[in-house]
């Protein structure tokens, strides 16, 4: 790697997502300055989770520590799984047998580079995660862990007007329930060749809320 790695979706218009942008006052037009108002969703594009999202009393995204989010990650690289793969414990432990406690963990698919993540079909074909996997995680004692494919397999029943059970979303309940910090829809995973790289994950510090948007980057 020889600069930085942008690891973060473009925030723009996409049909999954809540999003609109106001433009309030605009310098074409005789303002001093540009303003826009923003209307999005905190769990939209790249972002990330605090335990809050799934349990009330747990940690919100402003009070998770930096050091949780920021330093060495672990990949552990699935990048050779076929469409609408189960990801087991299994399969992690194959592949991430250099996990270890207190680790920052990415789990890498290059879904974005097999389909295109604003077609439907980069959500409705993805691998996905199964119990097993986040009971492996859990056991590992690993403290952050940010994918770039949709680890819930129904979480393309959203498409559906479906809004799932927690007990559905089966590693959001894990993975929260045991204080892990999720960062979700990584992208450009591709870059990464190493088997760790310095992770930046630096979302926004909004007070009492269940999650953030996130500048997430790779530094050599």
């Amino acid at each position: 790697m020889d600069g930085i790695i942008d690891l973060t979706l473009p925030v723009k218009k996409h049909w999954k997502w809540m999003f609109n942008v106001t433009v309030v006052l605009d310098h074409r037009r005789g303002d001093p300055l540009i303003d826009e108002m923003l209307y999005m969703d905190v769990h939209s594009f790249t972002h990330m989770d605090a335990p809050f999202h799934a349990y009330d009393g747990k940690s919100t995204i402003d009070q998770v520590p930096l050091s949780d989010v920021i330093g060495e990650a672990k990949v552990i690289d699935l990048s050779d799984l076929e469409a609408n793969t189960a990801i087991t414990a299994d399969i992690l432990e194959q592949n991430g047998s250099h996990v270890t406690k207190g680790d920052i963990v990415v789990v890498k698919t290059c879904q974005g580079l097999k389909q295109n993540w604003e077609n439907p079909e980069f959500w409705t074909t993805s691998p996905y995660m199964v119990e097993s996997a986040g009971k492996w995680l859990i056991d590992k004692e690993v403290k952050t862990v940010g994918f770039d494919f949709p680890q819930d397999y129904v979480i393309r029943e959203l498409f559906h007007g479906k809004i799932p059970t927690l007990d559905d979303m089966i590693i959001h309940k894990l993975l929260l329930g045991a204080d892990m910090v999720m960062i979700e829809y990584i992208t450009n995973m591709h870059l990464i060749t190493t088997e760790t790289f310095n992770l930046y994950a630096i979302p926004l510090k909004l007070e009492g809320i269940s999650g953030a948007a996130a500048r997430v980057f790779a530094v050599p």
